[in-house]
């Protein structure tokens, strides 16, 4: 169990307002907490969930040693906590349905009971409407935590019943010093805080030793390190050679689906290629200046330009069903003409 405390919360303000939270004698009666993906949604909603049913609860988080801190897992196992998630890419309304009837008994062992929603913009709208009739009657001692990249992909009548929480990137800089802070080797700190984009909950998890997916995100700029110099003939094997990192990211943490994990490996791409028509003081990926400066020595900005249309065009095309195979192959082609 991580405390509230351990953890770092961006911006500031929101760790503050969180941690005085806890202090109140009876929690908010629906949070919507909001960020970009791995950004640590999860994290905060079940380290403040732990806390708030902690009959010893301090500011800094839940005792880690009563009964109900005991009973506590990361995976919803909880007598007092129903966790509702996409399954697969939905959340259906048997799932609301199922934790309303849980919801006609009283607390177990803790002052409350919590449902955790997990990617709230997932739920089917006969399960949207279900859940809003159960946010506007709320039983006594029963509160909500819901969990969203935005805001606005939830019905405007859930979000008007949901305090809403922002949580936000940690600086480049930061990450990559919370990172060494960690045991990471500050090269490999740098690269991690660059691609995860500030997203502290993605940058850990690629700090593993065992990260498939980082291994993998790795291979791919190496791969695109290479858009600099390669020859044209080679457009084929890179465009193989791309698909099939792409599919190593299938499955991850986010279940990605194929065409999901095609159109994230195109959008670091696309990062790729504004990157190198950024000033250096700017880029997103200040570890390979060496390889943007060659892409930008072989290719004019004009042209550039118009491969970021292609690449935005390209996964356009991944997503709407398009032959993943011909769309990557013309691709590659054109990159390297």
């Amino acid at each position: 169990m991580q405390r509230l405390s351990e953890l770092v919360i961006r911006p500031e303000t929101t760790a503050r307002w969180l941690r005085q939270s806890l202090t109140r004698a009876h929690p908010p009666q629906a949070l919507l907490l909001v960020g970009a993906p791995g950004v640590g949604k999860r994290t905060v909603a079940n380290a403040l969930i732990a806390a708030w049913l902690c009959p010893q609860r301090t500011p800094d988080g839940a005792c880690g040693a009563c009964e109900s801190c005991l009973k506590w897992s990361e995976e919803g196992s909880h007598p007092d906590l129903r966790v509702l998630r996409p399954s697969p890419d939905q959340i259906k309304i048997e799932s609301v349905r199922e934790a309303r009837q849980w919801m006609n008994f009283a607390p177990t062992i803790a002052p409350f009971r919590f449902v955790l929603i997990e990617e709230a913009h997932r739920l089917n709208p006969a399960a949207a409407n279900a859940l809003l009739k159960t946010l506007e009657e709320p039983p006594p001692r029963y509160h909500f935590v819901l969990t969203s990249p935005a805001s606005d992909l939830l019905i405007a009548t859930i979000l008007s019943r949901c305090q809403l929480v922002r949580l936000g990137v940690v600086p480049i800089a930061e990450l990559a010093a919370i990172l060494v802070a960690r045991g990471v080797e500050p090269a490999k700190a740098q690269r991690i805080a660059e691609l995860s984009e500030g997203a502290i909950g993605r940058a850990l998890r690629w700090s593993q030793t065992d990260a498939v997916e980082w291994q993998t995100l790795e291979s791919m700029l190496a791969l695109f390190a290479t858009l600099g110099s390669a020859p044209s003939i080679s457009a084929l094997r890179l465009a193989e050679q791309f698909r099939a990192l792409c599919k190593q990211l299938e499955g991850g943490a986010d279940e990605t689906s194929a065409r999901a994990a095609l159109a994230t490996g195109l959008e670091y791409l696309l990062r790729w290629y504004r990157d190198s028509l950024a000033p250096p003081e700017k880029r997103q990926f200040a570890s390979h200046h060496a390889a943007l400066e060659q892409l930008a020595r072989r290719t004019p900005p004009a042209q550039r330009l118009e491969h970021i249309a292609r690449i935005t065009e390209a996964r356009r095309a991944i997503l709407g069903n398009a032959n993943a195979q011909i769309i990557t192959e013309d691709l590659f082609i054109h990159l390297l003409a």
